[in-house]
């Protein structure tokens, strides 16, 4: 009772004093956003006029194009820091609002299916939530007691299997201790294994703790889970209202641009994000029959989220085969090279079978640029920025051509 009146008062005081102060950090970056531009076109202009009591030779030039490029890069840079130290306040009060609109993004093609054969937009999206209603409660009551089972297995068997890792890691421990007549080489590889086990032992715990905390802070945020379906609701059925509103709001001057920009980051993104979320069902149905036919444990729930780890690009697959190979590995060794075994295939059919199919053309981004992408979304949101780094820097990407365009044009 005390940790709850304890929490209550904090976040009283979070939303009474936190406000206030993001507001002051607000108007300091707004303002030196300000002196920035004032600055960076004060010192244009000077040189400009300077340039006219000098003779050619000497006079400094510079491209106006070379120009806007830096102060754009200037100004990203101070929003990204922006949006850096705000990530917190701004993630917990648009959560509700960003998945809404990614819900409604990826439903409103079904959403215009039903509309075109004559019924109303209203009923249109009755439909499509009765539908995913009916799906719930048909994933409810077949896949879901299981992973609930399972996962409550799992809780209940988590010290047993951290008390097995913990006196394998021993085990390695006593057989380093006896490389003490060794060479001072062997000695010196022999401390750095040791403390390579030991931190390995450390991530272990640490990675259990955060994917626990995780799993229960995502089912308590009640208000946000019913928020959720809410705005949904909303931006579906009156997608039209919103384009128009937005649309409204755009000046004329850069409206046409930045219709095209929105509509290239529409063709680009549209059959990406469905086509991973396909795929990822796929991969996730595999593994759950592959880990059921090796008899693992907790095949279900392992399946599961080998199959949302897979909408990670390039260490997805990686992050999903773990979970299944230390379990299996807890049972027998054969059968956690079965494991590798059956999720190497199960890769291979992805990437060589059901991608190629499914989601087409890739992002056109760079590996070395992915890789950047899924950094900075981990740091900032974590498995939420693993999830759409990859999306964002896409848009990111095309939002950048049209203003390099715009620049050379001018």
């Amino acid at each position: 009772m005390k940790d709850m009146i304890d929490e209550g008062l904090n976040l009283l005081y979070f939303i009474q004093m936190k406000p206030i102060f993001y507001i002051f950090l607000v108007l300091i970056v707004s303002i030196n956003i300000l002196i920035l531009l004032l600055l960076g076109f004060s010192i244009y202009y000077l040189i400009h006029i300077g340039n006219q009591y000098v003779e050619n030779m000497k006079q400094l030039r510079i491209k106006k194009k070379y120009f806007f490029y830096l102060l754009i890069f200037m100004i990203i840079f101070l929003l990204i820091i922006v949006l850096y130290n705000f990530r917190v306040i701004l993630w917990k009060i648009f959560t509700p609002v960003i998945w809404a609109i990614i819900f409604a993004y990826l439903l409103n093609p079904i959403v215009h299916l039903i509309d075109k054969r004559g019924i109303s937009r209203t009923w249109s999206v009755i439909v499509v939530y009765i539908s995913i209603i009916l799906v719930i409660i048909l994933i409810s009551i077949t896949v879901t007691p299981k992973i609930v089972t399972e996962t409550r297995k799992l809780v209940e068997l988590l010290p047993k299997y951290t008390t097995e890792v913990d006196n394998f890691l021993n085990n390695v421990y006593i057989k380093i201790e006896q490389l003490d007549n060794f060479s001072p080489q062997l000695t010196t590889v022999k401390n750095i294994i040791r403390d390579h086990l030991s931190k390995t032992q450390y991530y272990i715990v640490e990675t259990i703790k955060e994917i626990t905390s995780e799993i229960f802070n995502m089912f308590s945020q009640i208000v946000t889970l019913v928020l959720i379906p809410i705005f949904t609701f909303y931006f579906l059925k009156d997608a039209d209202y919103f384009k128009k509103k937005l649309t409204f709001i755009i000046p004329r001057v850069l409206r046409n641009e930045l219709v095209n920009i929105f509509k290239d980051i529409h063709v680009l993104l549209n059959k990406f994000i469905r086509g991973q979320l396909i795929v990822a069902a796929c991969v996730g149905v595999l593994s759950i029959i592959a880990l059921l036919i090796i008899k693992v444990n907790f095949a279900f729930l392992i399946g599961t989220i080998a199959g949302i780890s897979d909408i990670i690009p390039y260490f997805g697959p990686v992050i999903g085969a773990i979970p299944a190979i230390v379990v299996a590995l807890l049972d027998t060794p054969t059968k956690a090279l079965w494991v590798i075994i059956a999720f190497i295939i199960i890769q291979q059919i992805e990437s060589g079978i059901i991608t190629p199919k499914i989601v087409g053309e890739s992002v056109g981004l760079h590996p070395v640029t992915v890789i950047l992408a899924l950094l900075i979304g981990s740091e900032w949101l974590g498995i939420v920025g693993l999830i759409f780094a990859v999306p964002i820097a896409a848009s990111i990407k095309i939002v950048m051509k049209h203003i390099i365009d715009i620049i050379i044009k001018t």
